[in-house]
């Protein structure tokens, strides 16, 4: 008979130290994964490897939480092991509902085949891509993408994948604001032209027409003093040919901006629009001693002078109207206020088809916003209208 031997029974302080040492690696997970311990935990085929983020490491880590951008750390199957702040604010979730889920969960499904194809490509080499996200509470949030592989301690495997995540929200917002800015400047380049080609056929067109029946009477005078006095009407309607043709070439670029500042611009454009439209302007400037503005911010917050004047004339029945440019030591306000009728703004961003004013005040708040500034607008019914465009002076 052959007797059966024994396995050894491990000792009780082995077994104690055993269930000690477990107990303290799972509570080291549980605090790697919870965030308590600048850690990060990347799961691998031989088990989960530890990278601790320790000293000098330590102020990356800050600065990846500072970051605008989302930052993640994937392990090889798309499971996020460390994220910042900021890619949590995207995802529309606390920091802790994140670390330990997959990124999957953030992509609708029509969008799994193309984060599977950036997660392939991410473990050989750096890709980018735009993607469709789905926050916490079901918002579709279009996002950036960059993914890396990672390596750790120079070995050429790749543990895992670093990814950016930027939200691509402000950035479509502020490229639709541009085409609709350059489809209303077209618009309004057209609207200008016709303008103009009116102005010259009604004003110009008929004092040149004058001009020449005036000639032929005059060749056709029976006597000096009948000449001199048909030459004297003549010279007339020339100086007010010359000044509605000024009067033109002033509207499509005043030579005083260039010459000799905004604040100059200011005074004659007011000067001009009280003389055709009858309407007084009080203008008040202040903090012009500082110096030339940027020819861009000259001429834009000239345009919207232009434009806000412009809207008092067709649409305000206005008596008076007052002007103030006061330039301060990071801004430029331009307030434009009268005592018209006032109206009610549009509740919506985009302006109803043929409501000039408001793309008059459309174009106005987009014009500011290429260069940092704002336009606000405060107006009701029967009390007027105050246009507030405010600039950036680093902005420009």
């Amino acid at each position: 008979m052959i007797k059966k031997r024994k396995a050894p029974r491990p000792s009780p302080t082995g077994v104690a130290e055993l269930r000690s040492r477990l107990h303290v690696a799972e509570e080291t997970l549980r605090a790697l994964r919870a965030g308590e311990v600048d850690a990060l935990v990347v799961s691998q085929a031989e088990g989960e490897q530890v990278i601790t983020l320790q000293g000098a490491d330590l102020p990356y880590r800050i600065l990846l939480d500072q970051m605008y951008a989302g930052a993640v750390t994937l392990t090889p199957d798309g499971v996020i092991v460390y994220c910042n702040q900021r890619f949590a604010d995207i995802v529309r979730l606390p920091l802790a509902r994140v670390i330990g889920g997959p990124l999957g969960q953030f992509v609708p499904a029509a969008g799994q085949p193309a984060l599977a194809a950036l997660l392939q490509g991410a473990s050989a080499d750096r890709v980018r891509s735009e993607l469709a996200f789905r926050a916490g509470d079901g918002t579709p949030v279009p996002v950036s993408v960059t993914f890396v592989p990672l390596r750790l301690d120079g070995n050429a495997d790749v543990k895992g994948m670093i990814g950016v995540v930027v939200d691509d929200t402000e950035r479509k917002a502020q490229e639709e604001a541009r085409t609709r800015l350059i489809r209303q400047a077209m618009t309004a380049q057209d609207d200008e032209r016709r303008r103009i080609a009116r102005e010259l056929h009604d004003e110009t067109g008929q004092s040149l027409t004058a001009l020449l029946v005036g000639l032929r009477t005059i060749e056709e005078s029976r006597t000096t003093v009948e000449a001199a006095e048909l030459a004297q009407r003549l010279r007339e309607i020339v100086a007010q040919t010359l000044n509605e043709v000024g009067r033109l070439s002033r509207g499509l670029h005043p030579s005083v901006l260039d010459d000799l500042g905004l604040a100059p611009a200011v005074i004659r454009h007011a000067e001009e629009f009280s003389q055709v439209y009858g309407i007084p302007v009080d203008v008040r400037i202040e903090g012009s001693e500082a110096g030339p503005l940027p020819p861009l911010l000259q001429t834009t917050i000239y345009r919207v002078l232009q434009e806000a004047l412009t809207n008092v004339a067709r649409h305000a029945g206005a008596h008076r109207v007052g002007v103030r440019l006061t330039r301060g030591a990071i801004t430029v306000e331009l307030r434009v206020q009268d005592d018209g009728n006032g109206f009610d703004p549009p509740a919506r961003p985009e302006p109803a088809v043929g409501d000039r004013r408001h793309l008059g005040l459309q174009g106005m708040r987009e014009r500011a916003a290429l260069l940092g500034g704002a336009v606000d607008v405060q107006t009701q019914f029967g009390a007027g209208t105050t246009i507030i465009a405010r600039f950036p002076l680093n902005g420009a």
